[in-house]
């Protein structure tokens, strides 16, 4: 019999998510190595306590703390899943300088160094792989990999974080916003300070991965527009509904004329009809345009332990040559603050004069209502540069973008 291939596998991160990684490589042992012919062993595993205890099939000599020692540990792979900027850093360019394969899941790491670390991989012929960065198992930046060869897309958007539509699903089902924020907590979707998932910074770190795999743009080059969900998303979410749609946080990169980019992670009204309206609870939904008849769409649970492990794994078993290119395929794409109009959902108190406001600003109101203690409009279209000088006279003003058909918003 033919020996299996060794692969020794060095884990930075033994967490929700390392931790996950490890029990799905023992509990698929047998799978993994009759199909991919291949055996992954662990060779060391960094955390910050090594004689917590963690319940996973690893040996209790191979934790340490020590991360000198992590980086010098014989190994082929190195997996890093402990978040944060350092030592992710450190870890990542060690492994790399060393001809090391590197996987991550780590967004923040890839969105701020990502360029960096893709030229050290194709100096040192290995390989960058960070597909659990984006989507967890909704597989977008392996599907936007696999359209290497074809046109740049038109647009990629798509619901990015699974924790801010968990929340707002719950919402929508009539629990309170703390409620529904400890529910995803218990279930393992958010941590203790799940701030960035609901003020749009996760999501923008993963748009910026996502258009430098589509348009070849340094994630840390990329202008994005980004608008909190707090802490109007309970007053927005019944608005949403009542007209006819569904809130959703939309993250979005397109490219316009002249080969500019323009980028935006903001609460959006999407039709109640739309896949990203019956896109509920954790999941994930991308859209990529190719000017085909109908987007190319991918979807699965983008948050909890399971699916970031079963991501790891996949870029794990990857065997392909390394994909450290990106998707520019010869254009010269730039990033441009996002110059196109589009209809907005405004509410403010009832003692503030917004449609004079608005007025002032050349922003003609489509259709405006009072209900209770607020007062809602929706603008025609207009540039969001026009808005940004409403918002500054009054920062209370909650605001969504409207993409409902004109004949669908039903508040009269």
């Amino acid at each position: 019999m033919t020996p299996k291939r060794e692969v020794r596998l060095a884990l930075a991160g033994c967490g929700v998510v390392g931790g996950g990684l490890v029990r799905l490589l023992h509990d698929a042992r047998e799978e993994i190595e009759s199909r991919f012919d291949v055996h992954f062993s662990v060779a060391s595993v960094l955390v910050r306590n090594p004689n917590r205890e963690r319940h996973v099939p690893v040996a209790d000599s191979l934790f340490t703390n020590d991360l000198n020692a992590f980086l010098s540990a014989d190994a082929d792979v190195v997996v890093e899943a402990i978040g944060g900027e350092e030592p992710a850093q450190t870890i990542a360019a060690s492994a790399l300088a060393h001809g090391r394969k590197f996987i991550t899941a780590n967004k923040e790491l890839i969105a701020g160094a990502g360029d960096r670390l893709c030229r050290l991989a194709d100096e040192s012929g290995t390989s960058l792989d960070f597909g659990a960065a984006v989507g967890a198992s909704a597989p977008v930046i392996s599907t936007l990999r696999d359209l290497l060869g074809a046109s740049p897309p038109r647009a990629v958007r798509g619901i990015l974080n699974g924790t801010s539509n968990f929340v707002i699903t719950q919402i929508e089902r009539g629990h309170d916003f703390t409620v529904a924020v400890q529910a995803a907590r218990e279930l393992g979707l958010a941590e203790e300070d799940c701030s960035k998932d609901l003020d749009g910074r996760d999501a923008a770190a993963k748009l910026a991965i996502t258009a430098w795999v589509a348009f070849g743009i340094a994630p840390s080059t990329l202008r994005i527009r980004r608008t909190s969900l707090l802490p109007h998303l309970t007053e927005l979410i019944p608005v949403a509904t009542a007209l006819g749609g569904r809130l959703r946080l939309i993250a979005e990169c397109t490219q316009l004329n002249g080969n500019a980019v323009v980028a935006s992670v903001e609460p959006t009204i999407v039709s109640a009809a739309s896949g990203f309206a019956r896109t509920i609870g954790e999941e994930n939904r991308i859209e990529i345009d190719q000017g085909w008849s109908a987007p190319l769409t991918v979807s699965g649970p983008g948050a909890g332990a399971e699916p970031t492990a079963a991501a790891l794994l996949s870029d794990l078993l990857r065997t392909s040559p390394p994909a450290n290119a990106r998707g520019s395929r010869g254009r010269a794409f730039y990033p441009l603050a996002d110059p196109r109009e589009h209809r907005w959902l405004l509410l403010a108190t009832c003692d503030f004069d917004l449609e004079s406001l608005l007025a002032s600003r050349d922003i003609l109101v489509q259709r405006s209502w009072l209900e209770s203690d607020r007062v809602g409009v929706i603008t025609n279209r207009a540039r969001w540069s026009a808005l940004e000088d409403v918002l500054a006279v009054n920062p209370d003003i909650a605001v969504a973008r409207v993409e409902l058909p004109e004949a669908e918003v039903r508040v009269q």
